[in-house]
């Protein structure tokens, strides 16, 4: 079987040296360049990944991109750099806005687990290439025969260490290409018919999957699952989940939707009409990739979220740049403010972990705890989780610097929309306590 392919576009030397290592213990061979007139060369070895740095000689990130976009290239893009949050935001909203897969963008320096993970969707089985060959007929054909796979991120209480939740993330078991990574087919399935009947598959696995946790190791903890914009214009979606709940005779508690801030459908009127008998009926709503959007602080507002998720570019971010650590910081205080759970997203290290603790976040969830994890392995991630997280309670301390004066204006730092008060400002000093989380 051919190996994937990575691609370098990055004038220094040593950091494309420790990149092309890592890739090559991932199982990758790679092809890379200092100058982005190369690009050409590049692109001849079909990559299913390409690192790219905006700050270069000659030819700068944002013409190349400008011309991978002219190429119509199919693979993945990991835009890296030096500069701030804001520029990297920039490119890769640039790339997005001309069709372009981003993958990640990173500010330096590049950590070796970070790029395995952007690497892992395309070892042998999970080839991005199979795109091409799946069509809206195969996804309903797959999701007819069972064919969908959950895998599962834990979520954990920073307090205490506490496992208290976990997010279903979907796989499809396509029987002639293999495992298939969400990148291949959820833009398919939202931008089809498929998007509901997929969602409803995932509740029924994924309740099927926390009743049989619950009788082998006995897991009370909450069960995430990420809603589409098909969900929330359907006025029966409350009464499906209902009934799914019933099959399985586990409580609304158990469950929490995740809605992205982009998510949400053009008609407010019926989206509100669902989350709020969602709410009424005693399931969780969580915004997720808070800070993300353009109307962040509207939506807080006027739809019924129990939980505010940051955005894990923001929190990976963090340890280089300063305006990262602020918003980050300013969420944890807008959340225990508005009285809702705040769990950070992207915890890939030690001093990621003991910074946000000392902040007051009540929740984590990151490849440090854990990466995405099929069903029986969660059995053994308690046990582990355990013992490391004993560990952790005890040596935990601030790593990260803290931000200027503590006072933080938190509109300006998050939300730039139009239309929405940006007059509150919040004082704090000191670190945060820990708050009473919404989870068991």
């Amino acid at each position: 079987m051919n190996r994937p392919c990575l691609a370098i576009l990055d004038d220094d030397d040593a950091l494309c040296a420790f990149m092309a290592d890592v890739a090559a213990g991932a199982g990758f061979r790679s092809v890379r360049a200092s100058d982005g007139r190369d690009l050409p060369r590049l692109l001849l070895q079909r990559p299913e990944l390409l690192i790219l740095d905006l700050a270069m000689a000659n030819v700068d990130g944002i013409e190349v991109i400008r011309q991978l976009a002219a190429a119509n290239f199919p693979g993945r893009i990991v835009i890296i750099s030096g500069h701030s949050l804001g520029m990297l935001k920039a490119a890769g909203k640039l790339a997005e806005m001309q069709s372009l897969i981003v993958a990640a963008t990173l500010t330096k320096p590049i950590r070796a687990e970070t790029l395995l993970a952007l690497m892992t969707p395309f070892k042998a089985s999970e080839a991005p290439k199979a795109t091409a060959s799946v069509t809206v007929e195969d996804l309903a054909r797959g999701i007819a025969n069972d064919e969908l796979e959950l895998h599962y991120q834990p979520q954990v209480r920073m307090s205490d260490g506490a496992w208290v939740g976990v997010e279903a993330l979907v796989r499809w078991r396509h029987p002639m290409i293999g495992l298939l990574s969400p990148s291949c087919f959820i833009d398919l399935a939202e931008k089809s018919d498929q998007a509901l009947p997929m969602t409803l598959k995932v509740l029924e696995i994924a309740l099927r999957d926390c009743a049989w946790l619950a009788e082998e190791i006995g897991y009370r903890g909450a069960l995430s699952i990420n809603l589409p914009p098909a969900a929330m214009i359907d006025l029966k979606f409350p009464e499906f989940v209902l009934a799914a709940l019933a099959r399985v005779s586990l409580g609304t508690n158990l469950l929490q939707f995740e809605i992205t801030e982009t998510s949400v459908p053009p008609n407010p009127a019926t989206a509100l009409d669902i989350l709020a008998r969602l709410r009424l009926k005693g399931f969780c709503l969580s915004i997720d990739d808070f800070g993300t959007g353009h109307s962040s602080l509207e939506q807080l507002q006027q739809l019924p979220f129990s939980e505010l998720k940051i955005d894990l570019g923001f929190v990976r971010a963090a340890r280089s740049d300063a305006k990262s650590r602020v918003i980050v910081e300013s969420s944890i205080t807008l959340g225990r403010e508005l009285g809702l759970t705040v769990l950070a997203e992207g915890v890939e290290d030690e001093g990621c972990w003991n910074w946000l603790r000392a902040s007051g976040c009540e929740l984590a969830q990151g490849y440090f705890i854990a990466k995405p994890l099929p069903l029986d392995a969660l059995v053994g991630f308690r046990a582990d989780w355990e013992r490391r997280s004993a560990a952790l309670l005890d040596l935990a301390a601030p790593q990260f610097p803290r931000v200027g004066p503590r006072l933080f204006a938190i509109a300006n730092a998050i939300d730039n929309s139009r239309g929405v008060d940006h007059a509150r400002v919040i004082q704090r000093s000191g670190s945060i306590s820990s708050v009473k989380p919404n989870r068991a």
